[in-house]
């Protein structure tokens, strides 16, 4: 008797005539299919526990998006979302927060946007932290069977695919779609983000580590697996539009613009480099919103052509400063106006942007 086939619900035997070695096909008789011994399969099934999302990363806007929503956008994409844009991308606005360390910052990735989440795909990321590792492991493998694929967020400097590894300290997110292994397990990790960085470009990438390789990234992580809250809510492009104007007008009016403004003269290598995530963050922001827009149709045409020609372009403008102007400063070298007068000038085609849309939207009303 020969096992010739093993899955976890079906062990193949086959038996043959003859003797010695000669096992050739002629010499099979019989094969049957019966039921491995109670245990068997349910132990081999947790040894592999896997819900494959890797084929999904050309569904993400990885070259848009931050190191951990990109990391929901895949999940959100394996969960059978149509959509994936819209819920990262329908915002336009400003917005700041207080930090105690650096002062006043750009609010982005937007508090809101878990919200924004839910409201178009009818599901949110629910956050854990990670305790033991694990107890992480298994609920990991709990979701995995259950098909859903998990988020996790550790420290970049641990994680040896990343051109950040060994070299800087910060939150990373990646996407687990598989474990397996008992003692010692493998890992499938899936990485949407991409970015060019001073170490080299960080790109879309599917890859396996050892539990044991991975371990020191996960101190102090957190892991998130999707639930639904119900239907989404339908986009209406045109309603989207005018609340963002509204948005972008009033961060102006009522001194969040001014107040950014004023809080970030200061031309130290330390301001340029918050300075400089700030910026790389609204950049590939309005990026993002542009594509949206352009997608969206008629009743947003011509709004989409401004934030396109005049918003965009400024910004990446003053991304490519803020770069040049970080590695001055760090050198020791002076620092150009140029980027605070760039600031400004990006700041301003917002607004004229925005004010322009409510004024043509208010003659319209008065018009129709």
């Amino acid at each position: 008797m020969l096992i010739s086939a093993v899955s976890p619900e079906r062990v193949t035997l086959q038996a043959y005539c003859g003797c010695g070695t000669n096992k050739s096909p002629q010499s099979f008789r019989n094969k049957i299919s019966v039921s491995p011994l109670p245990g068997v399969g349910e132990s081999m099934q947790e040894m592999r526990s896997f819900a494959p999302c890797a084929h999904l990363l050309d569904h993400v806007d990885s070259s848009y998006l931050d190191c951990v929503w990109d990391t929901v956008a895949l999940l959100l994409a394996q969960a059978g979302v149509i959509d994936v844009r819209t819920p990262f991308a329908h915002s336009w606005c400003f917005r700041t927060i207080e930090d105690v360390d650096t002062g006043v910052m750009v609010d982005l990735p937007p508090r809101a946007r878990e919200k924004s989440v839910e409201r178009f795909t009818g599901f949110w990321p629910e956050w854990r932290r990670i305790g033991s590792v694990a107890e992480a492991i298994d609920e990991w493998r709990e979701e995995l069977r259950s098909g859903r694929a998990v988020a996790v967020t550790g420290d970049a400097f641990w994680m040896p695919w990343l051109p950040y590894h060994e070299k800087e300290h910060m939150t990373h997110g990646f996407v687990v779609e598989g474990v397996e292994g008992g003692r010692e397990p493998r890992i499938h990790v899936v990485d949407p983000y991409e970015n060019v960085t001073r170490w080299g470009r960080a790109e879309p990438l599917a890859t396996k580590i050892s539990l044991g390789d991975l371990g020191p990234a996960l101190d102090q992580g957190s892991w998130a697996a999707l639930r639904s809250s119900g239907a989404p809510e339908p986009i209406d492009p045109v309603r989207e539009v005018l609340a963002n104007c509204e948005a972008i007008d009033g961060a102006h009016q009522e001194g969040t613009v001014s107040a950014f403004l004023s809080a970030h003269q200061e031309m130290t290598a330390e301001a340029l480099r918050e300075l400089t995530l700030e910026t790389w963050l609204l950049t590939r922001d309005r990026e993002l919103h542009a594509l949206w827009l352009a997608e969206q149709g008629p009743g947003v045409e011509d709004f989409a052509g401004a934030m396109a020609e005049d918003v965009v372009p400024k910004w990446r403008k003053l991304r490519e400063l803020t770069y040049v102007a970080v590695r001055r400063a760090e050198a020791g070298r002076s620092v150009p106006a140029t980027v605070t007068d760039a600031l400004a000038a990006a700041l301003d085609a917002e607004a004229r942007t925005a004010r322009a849309h409510l004024s043509t939207d208010r003659i319209r009303r008065v018009t129709q």
